[in-house]
């Protein structure tokens, strides 16, 4: 039996696997103290949301490695990479935000082949299930395939469930408080992030209720997990007053699930009726996460980490209560008996647009795609929807200055919309035609207001747009080609692995499309503005 075994170790040995990184990888990341403001960073924010690690544990491999990297085990790297990636975005100066944005393309690719190595094993840990919701979030957050992290998600759906995450542990023989906990953690956020893919994508949720019976998380802080190895500990843990972000997620996770399936649908079209009864029940739940975060937050002493976290839960529960109204919304426009639903659209596309007054929380929005995008998507085609409501010619004068009075601030949360769009490209997207779009739609809405000759306001605005767009892809691309090779490891370059985007990528097919119009009083034209083809 031992040669047995010592053979088959041989065989293995031969197959393709996981075993090597990149040889100079570590040379690749920034200075200490950054990697060391980074973390922090990490921690102080996803982690908030997203429990995926537990802090000691890591603050102990972080010790351990970091100043030995070379030396480092692969899957400390790659989970270091990662949490520098998804954190880097954040980051207080504009300059490292760059640098890191730089390589962060590269070792996303990186961890992704890594953690997607064929016959082994050995990614069913729990440090396996950790990477992978660390990929995907640093994925979104640096605009890298984020647009099909659905089908990622589903893979580590069943990656979790093959190692019995969706059984409460409980039921799973002997195990301490930690590990309890832990798996809990990293269960719901599972759940999370693929009901946020599945909302973006337009897909089934790929779970049920049914489908697992794992207990929330208690929220007890790491701190105090260390120390909570009885019984006792947990049943007390699970009294506690205080409950974490991740607790205010889970609380409404079934009616969100219930919600997607309605918003996703394609078999039969739900009554109206049963929509607003679920809208109501959304914003209900909404207004609950609200109070509870505030109860465990004093805004007299709210770190930044704290308001990030409850910026990012704010824009986890209020994008479910958009998307259920949008399609109604638009509607609204001709048929009055869906009016509510246009009121509750757009006033979650101005507390979307008020998620840009966080200065940390912005940071992110300007950066990360998927979900992050919903200010340039359904928010901005609330804005538009609103200003560009008819205007009659024969209303009186007092009409006509109320009309003004209300539309302006309208205006200047458009303007805003542009100005959030612009720096969007000047961080790295490459997709013209949602800024082009933007641009004008407000241009006409502007030109409306003031009186002023419509079309001449929309081909000024549509051909500033483009010059700007050309000069921010044309830097883009020169910056790209100089710095290719140096801040990726040689044995992954950037080239080899990935087209660099150019200004001759981006398709402005549609504006040659005779079906394509800026008649914004035509519902079926907003129907498809939320399509990432468009955006």
């Amino acid at each position: 039996m031992a040669k047995c075994k010592e053979l088959a170790r041989e065989i293995k040995k031969q197959r393709p696997y996981r075993r090597s990184l990149p040889a100079e990888i570590h040379r690749s990341f920034p200075e200490r103290q950054v990697i060391d403001d980074l973390v922090q960073l990490y921690f102080a924010t996803f982690e908030s949301c997203y429990r995926i690690l537990h802090r000691s544990s890591f603050q102990a491999d972080y010790e351990r490695y970091i100043d030995k990297l070379e030396s480092a085990k692969s899957s400390f790297i790659v989970e270091l990479l990662l949490i520098i990636s998804a954190a880097g975005p954040l980051h207080t100066h504009g300059d490292t935000r760059r640098g890191l944005a730089e390589k962060s393309i590269s070792w996303i690719y990186i961890a992704q082949t890594w953690l997607s190595a064929p016959l082994e094993k050995d990614r069913l840990t729990l440090k396996g299930i950790q990477i992978y919701c660390l990929l995907l979030l640093s994925r979104q957050v640096n605009r890298i395939g984020a647009d099909i992290v659905w089908v990622s998600a589903g893979s580590l759906m069943r990656m979790a469930m093959q190692m019995g995450l969706h059984q409460d542990p409980n039921y799973l023989g002997d195990m301490d408080f930690r590990e309890k906990e832990i798996r809990r953690r990293l269960w719901y956020t599972i759940l999370e992030m693929n009901i946020q893919a599945a909302l973006d994508s337009g897909m089934a949720p790929m779970i049920t209720e049914s489908d697992y019976n794992t207990m929330p998380p208690s929220g007890i802080e790491d701190a105090d997990l260390d120390s909570a190895v009885s019984e006792d500990r947990e049943n007390s843990s699970s009294n506690s007053t205080r409950q974490s972000i991740q607790g205010v997620l889970a609380c409404s996770f079934s009616l969100r699930l219930r919600a997607t399936r309605v918003i996703n649908s394609l078999q039969e079209e739900p009554s109206y009726h049963s929509v607003l009864d679920l809208g109501n029940e959304l914003a209900s739940g909404c207004r609950e996460a609200a109070v509870e975060i505030s109860r465990n937050s004093s805004d007299e002493h709210m770190s930044l980490g704290s308001q990030f976290a409850y910026s990012f839960c704010s824009h986890l529960l209020s994008r479910f209560l958009l998307c259920l109204h949008y399609k109604y919304a638009i509607q609204a426009t001709r048929n009055p008996v869906y009016a509510h639903s246009h009121k509750v659209c757009l006033e979650v596309a101005l507390d979307l647009i008020s998620l840009l007054d966080d200065d940390l929380y912005s940071r992110l929005l300007v950066n990360g795609s998927g979900m992050f995008r919903d200010i340039i998507t359904r928010g901005a085609v609330m804005i538009y929807l609103e200003l560009h409501k008819s205007h009659e010619s024969d209303i009186s004068i007092l009409a006509k200055r109320r009309n003004r009075a209300r539309q302006e601030p309208l205006l200047k949360d458009a303007h805003r919309i542009v100005r959030y769009a612009k720096e969007r490209m000047c961080q790295g997207e490459t997709n013209v035609k949602g800024y082009l779009f933007l641009r004008i739609a407000t241009a006409q809405a502007g030109a409306v207001l003031d009186g002023l000759p419509v079309e001449q306001a929309m081909e000024n605005a549509a051909l500033e747009s483009l010059d700007e767009c050309e000069s921010i892809l044309g830097n883009m691309s020169t910056n790209l080609s100089s710095n290719g090779d140096d801040s990726n490891p040689e044995a992954w370059r950037q080239d080899e692995i990935m087209c660099t985007p150019t200004a001759f990528d981006v398709g402005l097919g549609f504006w040659d499309d005779d079906n394509f119009s800026f008649d914004l009083s035509d519902p079926s034209m907003f129907q498809n503005l939320t399509d990432p083809s468009f955006f």
